[in-house]
């Protein structure tokens, strides 16, 4: 069977799978063990897959900035970062949707998580925003969109996964992100700084009276923790002391500290919902992962990457076209798969290419994962979507339609970050 028979094979089996419901991981498992049979492969080689992909240090740190985030937002560290934040951006023009950005940024270089990141901050500002005078639309599309930070801005769970795949050190991947994550952040920032007025049915003269925060020195000292939060982890990541696993591990204890002693929000009762969330969600991702390299084997097996490398060689393809190209399949198959499945199916298929190219996987990395910041926003599987629009109650149209603005910003940044990969190799070349 040729490579391309394989391909089209696999995609339309995968997409009728999907289209019954049946999870991801098991759609792509469905697809493997069929191939074995059809071809007489040992299907034991799916098991010792799965186990050898799993079996590396790095991943160990995915359920734990999972916890950490969860521990987080369901204490009263996500309000107490939120009034802070008012306290430095309240008084600007369209001072409440900065400090939703603000906010986000910071919660993002906590969590790791695009969705557990639009889900904490979301909750309070949206209704706080919409109760200010802007439009419905553009409050959960604001959330939406710059949730997606979440992914990009250090510690990244994709990027820890891109790392897996790759094999390539997940501190150096943190330390490129950090530019653009900063630098697509402040895109978002000076959009809303520009165009709030516009989304606003009325306006009300001082926003940041909106929270009360009283005392502003007890509000700042109240945030100060979710600030140093992240210097602490990203920090110690990048002086050496500890390694990204060995951070994650740490973010579980000062997020345990920080709700007990500070924020006193926590109970026992309901430690044992945050382990079983956490749990459930990590599981979910490591689930995917390893029924994906088990895709990944028979793509090699079959020679599916050489066969592209060759044919994009043979085509005298120049590093910057075959950049674009990807960018528009990236952006296709986000619309449909979730993140961690698009880096893991496509990544293995691409990386020969992208060595034979001379197109440094770090930069390569940072372009995916702003990809995947599109596609969170992106029907019909865009998660932020489906989140947003539960915690808000508007309907997902409405979410996508506040986020469209915000699409356009991104992609801006996704076209410079692409023309100036500097921005992303500067640090760790």
């Amino acid at each position: 069977m040729t490579a391309s028979a394989i391909v089209t094979a696999s995609s339309l089996c995968l997409i009728t799978l999907l289209s019954t419901g049946l999870p991801i991981a098991f759609s792509i498992l469905a697809i493997c063990l069929g191939y074995m049979l059809i071809t007489g492969m040992q299907p034991d080689i799916a098991g010792s897959t799965m186990f050898w992909f799993l079996n590396k240090s790095s991943l160990v740190a995915i359920p734990f900035f999972i916890l950490s985030a969860e521990i987080l937002s369901r204490s009263g560290a996500t309000d107490a970062l939120v009034k802070a934040s008012n306290v430095l951006c309240g008084r600007l023009p369209n001072g409440l949707a900065l400090v939703t950005v603000v906010a986000i940024m910071v919660f993002s270089a906590i969590s790791g998580s695009s969705v557990a990141t639009a889900v904490a901050i979301g909750r309070v500002m949206i209704p706080q925003l919409i109760q200010n005078g802007y439009k419905a639309r553009f409050a959960v599309g604001l959330v939406a969109a710059s949730g997606g930070l979440g992914i990009l801005i250090p510690p990244s769970i994709p990027l820890i996964v891109y790392a897996a795949v790759v094999e390539i050190s997940v501190g150096d991947l943190f330390i490129s992100a950090m530019l653009p994550g900063l630098m697509l952040g402040s895109m978002l920032f000076a959009f809303v700084l520009l165009v709030g007025d516009w989304a606003r049915t009325k306006k009300i003269a001082t926003e940041e009276k909106l929270f009360d925060p009283g005392d502003r020195r007890k509000a700042l000292l109240m945030g100060l923790p979710m600030f140093c939060f992240p210097l602490i982890i990203l920090g110690g990541i990048y002086g050496g002391v500890f390694t990204p696993t060995e951070a994650a591990a740490m973010s579980v204890i000062l997020a345990t500290l920080l709700s007990f002693t500070i924020y006193r929000s926590g109970s026992l009762t309901e430690y044992s919902r945050i382990l079983t969330q956490s749990g459930t969600m990590a599981a979910t991702i490591l689930i995917i992962m390893a029924a994906t390299s088990v895709l990944s084997y028979i793509l090699s097996y079959e020679q599916i990457p050489k066969a592209i490398t060759t044919l994009i060689t043979h085509s005298d393809i120049s590093p910057i076209v075959f950049i674009l190209g990807v960018n528009l399949l990236l952006l296709a198959l986000g619309c449909f798969l979730e993140i961690i499945s698009v880096i893991l199916i496509v990544v293995p298929i691409l990386l020969p290419t992208l060595n034979d190219l001379g197109i440094d996987p770090i930069y390569f990395g940072i372009i995916l994962i702003v990809n995947m910041e599109l596609a969170v926003i992106t029907p019909p599987i865009g998660m932020n979507l489906f989140v947003v629009s539960a915690i808000s109650r508007q309907s997902i149209g409405k979410v996508f339609q506040g986020a469209l603005p915000f699409v356009g910003v991104i992609t801006v940044g996704l076209i410079i970050l692409i023309l100036f990969p500097q921005i992303s190799t500067i640090f760790v070349r």
